[in-house]
């Protein structure tokens, strides 16, 4: 049986649980992290000795860090179209996975921390507006952003296309993204685990 240590309010957890509930695995979820059980204890550090959710235990083998975690699954209890077999289809899901995690997320959650904290300037604005810009470009030739289906890249991707409808901003144009996100809203995943789950 695979355990995950993680929290529902979790976007890093969210994506785990999405693909897990893709691929119709069942699992044990041990509440973890903020607001939950504790990561700064040796057991948990043993683990991941950065202390960060989302952790997966499948029987002996441990992994850490989300996106490794959603390649560990996809590529062990696969095969699956969410990660091709093929290396060259592969390498664009990996491309739009590593993009989404450096290019989107990092400067949409400093946007969302400062405004939160009611903090005055938007200087991660312009960041976020190129990468929107440059999905909803993207988006304009495919259904998802590594093709017509459905892949990782979306599922790690879409916890920060979701919080980017909630910003003012998003009303501002970005039609194929925005339809973009209608179809994630089409799996049961994506509803359960990022639309509901996510502030």
């Amino acid at each position: 049986m695979l355990t995950v240590y993680g929290r529902p309010n979790s976007s890093n957890s969210a994506k785990v649980f999405w693909l897990l509930d893709e691929l119709g695995m069942d699992y044990d979820l041990i509440l973890t992290g903020r607001g939950f059980g504790a990561t700064d204890t040796p057991e948990f550090r043993a683990m991941n000795p950065f202390g960060k959710v989302p952790v997966l235990r499948d029987d002996e083998t441990v992994v850490w860090e989300s996106n490794a975690v959603l390649r560990y699954l996809a590529g062990r209890y696969g095969p699956t179209t969410l990660w091709p077999h093929d290396h060259a289809e592969r390498s664009i899901v990996d491309r739009w996975m590593d993009w989404a995690s450096l290019s989107l997320t990092p400067p949409l959650t400093r946007l969302r921390k400062a405004r939160s904290a009611g903090r005055s300037g938007d200087g991660d604005l312009p960041a976020v507006l190129a990468a929107v810009t440059a999905m909803d470009e993207l988006l304009a030739g495919s259904h998802f952003l590594a093709g017509d289906a459905l892949s990782l890249a979306d599922i790690v991707a879409a916890p920060s296309v979701h919080r980017w409808f909630r910003l003012p901003e998003a009303g501002e144009g970005f039609a194929n993204l925005a339809a973009y996100a209608e179809r994630l809203s089409e799996r049961p995943g994506y509803r359960r685990h990022i639309r509901d789950a996510l502030s």
